[in-house]
């Protein structure tokens, strides 16, 4: 919004390139977050679906490990959303750097806000991810999984800080 309200206003010619250079980009973003609330919503179905299938008789039956491995699948779904969604908030930090520096700043307020929503947005979903991995059984895959989370999350709060900084000195 602030980079639209920026954007072909006279006062703010000398930056029209980086509001030009970011817009479709976050248009793009937006674009692609919106459906993920409907994914993230029946991701959790796969993981139902095998919960429901039949138990075997111990652990090394044919139907319990078909049990295991379709749940096992469905968590992977689960996470796989969320941490999707992180991936696509945190392509967006960049962008908002150069927004809060160039753009309008009678729209300092809207940035500020953003920002925090961003870094909350990505928080949230980093909660998801955690919470669907703690019954994930493939250690290569949650070590893996976590750390790149994890990695998210924290330049989500150094980004943050980083636009909040910027807009300290308007």
């Amino acid at each position: 919004m602030v980079a639209k309200l920026t954007y072909g206003v006279r006062r703010f010619e000398n930056v029209q390139p980086y509001m030009q250079k970011h817009i479709p980009l976050l248009h793009e973003l937006t674009r692609k977050l919106i459906p993920m609330i409907d994914a993230d919503t029946s991701a959790f179905n796969e993981y139902m679906e095998g919960l429901r299938m039949p138990k075997g008789i111990d652990a090394d039956d044919s139907a319990t490990q078909a049990r295991n491995a379709k749940m096992q699948a469905g968590l992977k779904t689960a996470i796989n959303v969320p941490l999707t969604t992180m991936r696509l908030g945190d392509s967006a930090w960049n962008a908002l750097c150069e927004v809060a520096k160039y753009g309008n700043p009678a729209s300092k307020s809207d940035i500020q806000v953003g920002a925090r929503a961003l870094e909350t947005g990505i928080w949230g979903a980093f909660q998801n991810v955690c919470i669907n991995m703690k019954d994930i059984e493939d250690k290569n895959y949650k070590t893996a999984i976590l750390e790149e989370a994890e990695a998210i999350v924290e330049r989500a709060n150094v980004k943050c800080l980083e636009i909040l900084s910027i807009l300290n000195k308007i």
